[in-house]
Protein backbone atom coordinates (compact mmCIF):
# COMPACT_ATOMS: atom_id res chain seq x y z
CA UNK A 1 0.00 0.00 0.00
CA UNK A 2 1.54 3.75 -1.47
CA UNK A 3 1.30 5.71 2.05
CA UNK A 4 2.28 9.33 1.46
CA UNK A 5 3.20 10.80 4.80
CA UNK A 6 3.66 14.76 4.98
CA UNK A 7 4.50 17.28 7.35
CA UNK A 8 1.88 19.32 8.44
CA UNK A 9 2.46 22.95 7.57
CA UNK A 10 -0.38 25.83 6.81
CA UNK A 11 0.06 24.72 3.31
CA UNK A 12 -2.10 21.81 4.11
CA UNK A 13 -4.55 23.33 6.40
CA UNK A 14 -7.40 22.85 4.12
CA UNK A 15 -6.33 19.15 4.32
CA UNK A 16 -6.15 18.47 8.03
CA UNK A 17 -9.64 20.68 7.88
CA UNK A 18 -11.22 18.15 5.89
CA UNK A 19 -10.18 15.24 7.40
CA UNK A 20 -11.43 16.44 11.20
CA UNK A 21 -14.51 17.74 9.57
CA UNK A 22 -15.46 14.69 7.29
CA UNK A 23 -13.11 11.69 8.27
CA UNK A 24 -11.98 11.57 11.67
CA UNK A 25 -14.13 10.33 14.46
CA UNK A 26 -16.84 9.22 12.30
CA UNK A 27 -17.30 6.13 14.29
CA UNK A 28 -16.87 7.90 18.25
CA UNK A 29 -18.88 11.58 17.51
CA UNK A 30 -18.41 12.05 20.90
CA UNK A 31 -14.83 13.57 20.37
CA UNK A 32 -15.34 14.44 16.88
CA UNK A 33 -14.84 18.28 17.85
CA UNK A 34 -11.51 18.15 19.33
CA UNK A 35 -9.53 18.92 16.11
CA UNK A 36 -6.83 17.65 17.82
CA UNK A 37 -6.03 20.83 20.02
CA UNK A 38 -6.97 19.01 22.96
CA UNK A 39 -3.35 18.39 24.05
CA UNK A 40 -2.28 22.25 23.31
CA UNK A 41 -4.99 23.58 25.93
CA UNK A 42 -4.78 24.58 29.32
CA UNK A 43 -7.86 23.82 31.57
CA UNK A 44 -9.29 26.97 31.74
CA UNK A 45 -9.19 27.67 28.06
CA UNK A 46 -10.54 23.84 27.57
CA UNK A 47 -13.57 24.55 29.85
CA UNK A 48 -14.46 27.24 27.64
CA UNK A 49 -14.03 25.34 24.44
CA UNK A 50 -15.92 22.42 25.92
CA UNK A 51 -19.02 24.53 26.53
CA UNK A 52 -18.87 26.48 22.82
CA UNK A 53 -19.11 24.30 19.98
CA UNK A 54 -17.78 22.63 17.81
CA UNK A 55 -16.24 26.02 15.17
CA UNK A 56 -14.42 26.52 18.11
CA UNK A 57 -11.90 23.85 18.13
CA UNK A 58 -11.60 24.33 14.88
CA UNK A 59 -10.95 27.93 14.91
CA UNK A 60 -8.05 27.10 17.31
CA UNK A 61 -6.83 24.36 15.12
CA UNK A 62 -6.91 26.60 12.67
CA UNK A 63 -4.97 29.84 14.30
CA UNK A 64 -2.23 27.04 16.00
CA UNK A 65 -1.65 25.38 12.65
CA UNK A 66 -1.25 28.92 11.42
CA UNK A 67 1.66 30.25 13.98
CA UNK A 68 2.97 26.44 14.14
CA UNK A 69 1.89 25.04 17.12
CA UNK A 70 -0.23 22.37 16.44
CA UNK A 71 2.40 20.38 14.42
CA UNK A 72 2.56 16.73 13.78
CA UNK A 73 2.23 14.38 9.92
CA UNK A 74 -0.59 13.72 7.66
CA UNK A 75 -1.09 9.92 6.10
CA UNK A 76 -2.23 10.43 2.35
CA UNK A 77 -3.64 7.31 0.16
CA UNK A 78 -4.30 8.02 -3.10
CA UNK A 79 -4.30 11.42 -2.65
CA UNK A 80 -6.74 11.39 0.75
CA UNK A 81 -5.24 12.12 4.14
CA UNK A 82 -6.04 8.63 5.83
CA UNK A 83 -4.41 8.79 9.26
CA UNK A 84 -2.78 12.03 11.45
CA UNK A 85 -0.64 11.88 14.59
CA UNK A 86 0.19 15.21 16.89
CA UNK A 87 3.86 15.36 18.02
CA UNK A 88 5.97 18.41 18.82
CA UNK A 89 8.12 19.53 21.42
CA UNK A 90 6.90 18.14 25.07
CA UNK A 91 6.70 21.37 26.39
CA UNK A 92 4.61 22.65 23.87
CA UNK A 93 1.95 20.50 25.34
CA UNK A 94 -0.31 22.05 28.14
CA UNK A 95 -1.69 19.46 29.01
CA UNK A 96 1.87 17.47 29.79
CA UNK A 97 3.49 20.22 31.84
CA UNK A 98 0.00 20.48 34.01
CA UNK A 99 0.51 16.22 34.71
CA UNK A 100 3.47 16.86 37.32
CA UNK A 101 4.25 12.78 36.79
CA UNK A 102 4.87 13.66 33.38
CA UNK A 103 7.52 16.03 33.51
CA UNK A 104 11.10 14.68 34.66
CA UNK A 105 14.66 16.34 35.41
CA UNK A 106 15.14 15.70 31.61
CA UNK A 107 12.78 18.38 30.19
CA UNK A 108 15.12 21.26 31.12
CA UNK A 109 18.37 20.20 29.74
CA UNK A 110 17.21 18.26 26.72
CA UNK A 111 15.49 18.17 23.49
CA UNK A 112 12.28 16.13 23.64
CA UNK A 113 9.53 15.30 21.50
CA UNK A 114 6.24 14.12 22.37
CA UNK A 115 3.92 12.13 20.33
CA UNK A 116 0.34 12.45 21.97
CA UNK A 117 -1.87 11.01 19.83
CA UNK A 118 -3.22 9.27 16.53
CA UNK A 119 -6.24 9.27 14.41
CA UNK A 120 -6.65 6.73 11.22
CA UNK A 121 -9.82 6.52 9.36
CA UNK A 122 -12.12 3.68 10.43
CA UNK A 123 -11.67 1.97 6.82
CA UNK A 124 -7.70 2.48 6.87
CA UNK A 125 -7.00 0.71 10.29
CA UNK A 126 -4.98 -1.86 10.68
CA UNK A 127 -2.81 -1.66 7.88
CA UNK A 128 -0.33 -0.13 9.47
CA UNK A 129 -0.35 3.72 8.96
CA UNK A 130 0.63 4.64 12.31
CA UNK A 131 3.69 2.78 12.27
CA UNK A 132 4.50 4.52 9.24
CA UNK A 133 3.64 7.78 10.81
CA UNK A 134 5.62 6.60 13.59
CA UNK A 135 8.70 5.27 11.79
CA UNK A 136 8.75 8.99 9.69
CA UNK A 137 8.59 10.75 13.35
CA UNK A 138 11.64 8.77 14.47
CA UNK A 139 13.63 9.82 11.33
CA UNK A 140 12.96 13.05 11.41
CA UNK A 141 13.33 13.91 15.67
CA UNK A 142 16.82 12.07 14.60
CA UNK A 143 17.73 14.90 11.71
CA UNK A 144 15.83 17.69 13.99
CA UNK A 145 19.13 16.85 16.71
CA UNK A 146 16.26 15.46 19.37
CA UNK A 147 17.82 13.84 22.27
CA UNK A 148 14.66 11.20 22.94
CA UNK A 149 11.37 10.58 21.81
CA UNK A 150 8.37 10.33 24.25
CA UNK A 151 5.11 8.64 24.48
CA UNK A 152 2.16 8.08 26.63
CA UNK A 153 0.41 4.92 25.42
CA UNK A 154 -2.82 3.69 27.73
CA UNK A 155 -2.11 0.62 29.39
CA UNK A 156 -5.57 -0.53 30.45
CA UNK A 157 -8.19 -2.76 29.06
CA UNK A 158 -7.51 -2.90 25.35
CA UNK A 159 -9.93 -0.42 23.64
CA UNK A 160 -9.49 1.15 20.49
CA UNK A 161 -10.90 4.08 20.99
CA UNK A 162 -8.61 4.45 23.77
CA UNK A 163 -5.61 3.97 21.64
CA UNK A 164 -5.66 7.33 20.34
CA UNK A 165 -1.88 7.72 21.86
CA UNK A 166 -0.83 4.55 20.02
CA UNK A 167 -1.31 0.93 21.42
CA UNK A 168 2.62 0.13 23.70
CA UNK A 169 3.25 -2.01 21.16
CA UNK A 170 3.76 -0.12 17.98
CA UNK A 171 6.43 1.52 20.17
CA UNK A 172 8.01 -1.63 21.26
CA UNK A 173 8.50 -2.51 17.93
CA UNK A 174 10.26 1.02 16.94
CA UNK A 175 12.87 0.55 20.14
CA UNK A 176 11.08 2.49 22.74
CA UNK A 177 11.45 1.54 26.28
CA UNK A 178 9.05 2.27 29.45
CA UNK A 179 9.93 4.85 31.09
CA UNK A 180 7.69 5.03 33.71
CA UNK A 181 4.66 3.04 34.92
CA UNK A 182 1.57 5.35 35.92
CA UNK A 183 -1.80 4.38 36.68
CA UNK A 184 -3.67 3.03 33.11
CA UNK A 185 -0.59 4.43 31.29
CA UNK A 186 2.98 4.67 30.52
CA UNK A 187 5.84 6.58 29.71
CA UNK A 188 7.50 5.32 26.88
CA UNK A 189 11.38 6.39 25.63
CA UNK A 190 13.25 6.31 22.51
CA UNK A 191 16.66 7.64 23.51
CA UNK A 192 18.32 8.85 20.17
CA UNK A 193 21.56 9.89 21.39
CA UNK A 194 23.50 8.35 24.49
CA UNK A 195 23.46 9.80 27.81
CA UNK A 196 23.92 9.10 31.29
CA UNK A 197 19.97 8.08 32.51
CA UNK A 198 19.12 9.25 35.64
Amino acid sequence: MDIIIRKLSPKLLNDYLYYFDNVAFTDHKEWSGCYCVEPHLCESVETELSEGTKSSCRDTAIKFINERKLQGYLAYFEDKVVGWCNTNDKLNYEKVKARKEFLTEDDSDKKIKSVMCFNISKNMRGKGIATKLLERICKDATSENYDIIEAYPYSGEPNEFYYFSGPPTIYKKQGFSIYKELENELIVRKYLKWFRRT
